[in-house]
């Protein structure tokens, strides 16, 4: 089964008006709290765009069959429709354009566990145990909807579900623009923020990609979500060769936890696989030992890979700074927005934000 687009778009702009305007089904907009508040709980949000996904197909075509959300894998059923491409074509899109929230960011929510690898919802894929709670929840939630008998009554959960997570969207403060900061500021600022708050790694991520934006452009630099499927890229921030090249010119691991020897070797080894040659491991824990440097060093040099152990924020700075067009100064401002526009692409919180623009103004 095809569901059409135009169709799904039409069908979800309608109930998202609906959603501000019109009476919504109180046990709908129970039962989806209940499951928002589950996977904030648990760090785990995928399930929400998942169920998303279901409500929209079935407000568009009540047969579709909400488990055989994979036709590949799903024999001759006829019913069997494709949740990632409605999901990257019409719901990704129109969330963000519609302002409610599917928990988690980009065009392809689903391609995170357990869904990437998942051929059928109940099929039994492995999950974090952390994740099994909404998980479950939000299955007694696909069977309700499997139950009803009209595209009519899915849209009453549709529209449930866009008033719930209109409540969700995150409100991000302006960037700030032309901010003179020097590269002392930013160095204190930077490790602020980072120990502040880890928010799962999140934080030292996007100050890394924001760094790296400086040094190479945006256009070039890649930073997926947190918990990603890892093997899309080599590292947590990588430079592609050209912009829209698939080959990777650097890659940077970047942990905010201590990090062994033998961490470092298989990042490296990650790397020499995929075909990246210049590699890079950022370790800003505070409490980071140190690592035999030569030896990591000439490990990765007998494999073709030139390997760089950044010891802390100061020397990656110091680094990007100098080696960017600009002049340090003028490059440190710029780093400002950057960071702030790669703390919302990882999905930091608001609060992030905020601390971030506190940290850069003093």
């Amino acid at each position: 089964m095809k569901i059409n687009s135009a169709r799904a778009e039409a069908v979800l702009r309608e109930q998202a008006g609906l959603a501000e305007t019109g009476p919504v089904d109180p046990d709908w907009l129970r039962e989806i709290e209940e499951l928002s508040r589950l996977c904030e709980e648990a760090d785990i949000r995928t399930h929400i765009a998942f169920f998303g996904v279901a409500t929209l197909a079935k407000s568009v075509d009540i047969r579709a069959d909400l488990y055989a959300i994979k036709p590949k894998h799903a024999g001759d059923n006829p019913n069997a429709f494709s949740a990632r491409i409605l999901i990257y074509d019409v719901l990704a899109p129109l969330a963000a354009e519609l302002g409610f929230s599917l928990g988690v960011t980009g065009r392809e929510p689903l391609n995170n566990q357990p869904y990437f690898r998942m051929k059928r919802l109940d099929d039994g894929t492995p999950m974090k145990e952390s994740s099994r709670k909404p998980f479950e929840h939000m299955l007694g939630l696909i069977r309700a909807l499997s139950a009803l008998e009209s595209e009519a009554e899915a849209c009453e959960a549709l529209r449930a579900f866009v008033a719930v997570r209109r409540r969700y969207q995150p409100v991000y403060a302006d960037a700030l623009g032309d901010v003179a900061i020097s590269p002392e500021v930013l160095k204190q600022a930077v490790k602020a923020l980072v120990a502040e708050n880890s928010e799962g790694g999140r934080r030292a991520q996007a100050v890394a990609a924001g760094l790296f934006d400086v040094f190479a452009g945006p256009e070039r630099v890649e930073s997926g979500r947190i918990n990603d499927p890892s093997r899309k890229y080599p590292g947590d921030v990588c430079i592609r060769s050209a912009v829209g090249s698939d080959t990777w010119e650097k890659a940077v691991e970047v942990r905010d936890k201590p990090v062994r020897a033998a961490d470092v070797r298989i990042f490296g080894a990650k790397c020499v696989a995929m075909g990246v040659h210049e590699a890079a491991v950022l370790m800003a824990a505070a409490d980071q030992p140190r690592l035999a440097v030569e030896e990591l060093t000439a490990w990765a040099a007998e494999r073709g890979l030139s390997l760089t152990l950044f010891q802390g924020w100061d020397d990656l700075i110091d680094q990007i700074l100098f080696w960017s067009a600009l002049p340090k100064s003028s490059a440190a401002s710029v780093v400002v927005d950057h960071v702030q526009a790669r703390l919302v692409t990882v999905e930091a919180p608001p609060a992030a934000i905020e601390s971030w623009q506190r940290l850069v103004l003093g």
